[in-house]
C-alpha cells in the first residue's frame, strides 16, 4: 500500500470511529421511544450525537481518495449524508409533523445504514457492527463465500411483479447449498417499509445462520387492516407472501422445518392472520406490539392452527396498543387452547424490537421443536 493510500485509508477508519456510536445511538433511540417523553429523548440525541455530522462532513472532504477508492469514497459520502439527514430528521421529529418527520429519518437512516452494509469489506470496524460480538472471532468465515455459487447472497431487493409485491431478502454471506438454512419472514409495521424493518434482523441472521424474508405490503400497510379508501381484504398479502416464500424456496435450501414469523405493530397484526392461515409452513410465530384482527378471529373460530406455537411480546406503556389488548389476548388464545408464551416488556412502549428480537424473539425460536415440513 502506497503512502496516499495508508493515509487515506487512516482517515477513514478515524472517520468509522466516530460513526458506530452513532448507529448504535439510533437503535436505542428507535427502541426506547416514549410518546410522553419526545422532548426528553429528542434533547438526549442531540446531546449525544452534538457535532458529529459537521465534523465528518469536513473531515471527508479534507481526505483524497486514490484512484482505486473513488467509488468506495462517493458511496462512503453518500451514506454518511443519509445518516446526517436522518439525524436531522429525527431531531426535528415535533408536533404535528412527528409522524412524517419520524418517518423519513427512519427511511433515510435505512438507506444510509444499506450503503454501509455493502461497503463493509472497506469498513473493518463498523464490519464488526453487523455481528453479534461473541461471533467477532468468526467473522472471516462469515463472510467466505462459497466458491461456485449459482445465487446471490448478502442483502438482496426484490422488486414488485404482476403476481406478488417487492420484498427484500437476506442470505447470509457463507450460504452453501450443501445443507439446509432456517428462515424468518419478518413483517413491518405501518407506513415502514420491507429494507428498513429486516435491519431489525440483519445483525442476528448473519450471526446465527438465517435466512431472512421481509415483503412489502400491498399498500401503506397490511391489507387485512382498513385504510382511507381502500376496505381491508387480507387475501391480497397472503397470497403475495406465499408467492414469495415459494420463490425464496425455489432458489435456495431452506430447511422447511424451521420457517418463522415475526412481525411489529401492525406487522404483528398481520403476522397471527398469515400463521393461523398457513400454520402448516411455520414452526412458530412471534407477534410485537399487535392484537388480534377481525381476520384473525374467523381463524380462530375455525380452529386453525391450534398447535401453532405462538409468542406474544408486548410493551407494558404501549400507547398505540394498551397492554390490556394483549393481556385479553393471552387468555382469549389460552382458553382455545393455543401454546401461547406471554412476554410482557417493563417500561417499553411502541418502537423497534431491535434487542427484543435478540433476547426475547429469537431465543424463543430456537427453544421450539422443528416442525414438520410442508
Amino acid at each position: 500500500m502506497d503512502a496516499a493510500t495508508e493515509r487515506y485509508t487512516a482517515g477513514i477508519h478515524q472517520l468509522e470511529e466516530k460513526l458506530l456510536p452513532f448507529l448504535r445511538t439510533m437503535e436505542t433511540y428507535q427502541e426506547q421511544l416514549h410518546m410522553s417523553r419526545l422532548a426528553e429523548q429528542r434533547d438526549g440525541l442531540e446531546a449525544t450525537v452534538g457535532e458529529l455530522f459537521h465534523d465528518l462532513k469536513i473531515e471527508l472532504a479534507d481526505l483524497a481518495p486514490p484512484q482505486q477508492l473513488n467509488e468506495f469514497h462517493t458511496g462512503f459520502a453518500k451514506a454518511v449524508e443519509h445518516c446526517a439527514d436522518a439525524y436531522g430528521a429525527f431531531v426535528s421529529a415535533v408536533g404535528r409533523d412527528f409522524a412524517i418527520r419520524f418517518l423519513k429519518g427512519r427511511f433515510l437512516l435505512c438507506q444510509g445504514k444499506q450503503m454501509l452494509y455493502r461497503l463493509r469489506a472497506d469498513l473493518p470496524l463498523l464490519q464488526q457492527y453487523w455481528v453479534l460480538p461473541e461471533v467477532l472471532p468468526e467473522l472471516a468465515r462469515l463472510e467466505s463465500q462459497s466458491a461456485d455459487l449459482d445465487v446471490p447472497v448478502g442483502l438482496i431487493r426484490k422488486e414488485q411483479t404482476e403476481q406478488r409485491y417487492a420484498y427484500s431478502l437476506y442470505v447470509p454471506e457463507n450460504y452453501t447449498p450443501h445443507k439446509t438454512w432456517p428462515l424468518i419472514v419478518c413483517l413491518h409495521g405501518g407506513y415502514s417499509r420491507d429494507d428498513d424493518y429486516i435491519l431489525t434482523w440483519l445483525r442476528l441472521a448473519k450471526s446465527k445462520g438465517y435466512l431472512l424474508l421481509s415483503p412489502k405490503s400491498s399498500r401503506e400497510t397490511w391489507s387485512a387492516i382498513r385504510t382511507p379508501g381502500t376496505p381491508p381484504n387480507p387475501v391480497v398479502d397472503l397470497r403475495s407472501i406465499r408467492l414469495m416464500l415459494d420463490e425464496v424456496w425455489e432458489t435456495y435450501a431452506v430447511d422447511r422445518s424451521r420457517v418463522y414469523a415475526s412481525g411489529f405493530s401492525d406487522g404483528g397484526i398481520f403476522t397471527h392472520i398469515l400463521g393461523l392461515s398457513f400454520p402448516q409452513l411455520f414452526a412458530g410465530i412471534a407477534p410485537i406490539s399487535s392484537q388480534l384482527h377481525t381476520a384473525a378471529d374467523q381463524l380462530l373460530r375455525r380452529g386453525r392452527g391450534l398447535d401453532l406455537p405462538i409468542l406474544l411480546v408486548h410493551g407494558e406503556k404501549d400507547p398505540i396498543f394498551p397492554i390490556d389488548f394483549a393481556r385479553q389476548t393471552q387468555q382469549l388464545l389460552s382458553g382455545l387452547g393455543y401454546p401461547i408464551t406471554f412476554r410482557e416488556i417493563p417500561d417499553w412502549g411502541h418502537a423497534y424490537p431491535y434487542s427484543i428480537n435478540e433476547t426475547v424473539v429469537l431465543p424463543w425460536f430456537e427453544s421450539l421443536e422443528a416442525r414438520s415440513a410442508a
